[in-house]
């Protein structure tokens, strides 16, 4: 679904289906590469955003993404609307979730936007050793995904706007 559409926008609309079909998985395809546009169909309970820009196969990838209910969005607007997040949500209080050295470095290069493979040469570990640590990260931060991952770890205090 595009996010500018004639007579009712994508969040409308997307509100609209999500309200008679909420299992459906809408994914945002547009040439905005605006954060606002991105966090409006988000907030509309859009799963994911793809920029039309995007070859046919980055396409399939981000629906199959959003049929395991992945929120696939494009890498290069991960840290403006990170940046969004940090700014406009509270800080919680005290901080009870305890991540290793190791998981920071991992969350640190999440944060920054590096893959697996990046991060294993990065972090002299095999991927699956990264993998592990992010099912880990997820599992304390009790989050789906990288992007979660990232937005609670701001929240939280744990990263700062310095590590993206």
């Amino acid at each position: 679904m595009d996010v500018h559409m004639p007579q009712m926008d994508g969040p409308t609309t997307a509100k609209l289906v999500l309200a008679k079909h909420p299992t459906v998985k809408i994914v945002a395809w547009t040439v905005s590469d605006s954060s606002d546009d991105l966090v409006r169909m988000m907030q509309a309970g859009c799963t994911g955003y793809v920029l039309k820009d995007a070859g046919p196969a980055e396409l399939q990838r981000a629906l199959l993404a959003a049929s395991r209910s992945e929120s696939p969005i494009p890498r290069r607007m991960i840290p403006d609307v990170l940046r969004r997040v940090a700014e406009t949500a509270p800080v919680s209080g005290p901080n009870k979730v305890k991540l290793t050295s190791r998981e920071m470095e991992v969350l640190r290069g999440v944060a920054k936007g590096h893959t697996t493979k990046r991060l294993a040469k990065d972090l002299g570990l095999a991927p699956a050793s990264v993998e592990t640590h992010l099912r880990n990260i997820f599992k304390k931060l009790d989050v789906g995904n990288r992007g979660e991952a990232v937005s609670s770890s701001l929240m939280l205090g744990l990263i700062s706007l310095a590590d993206l």
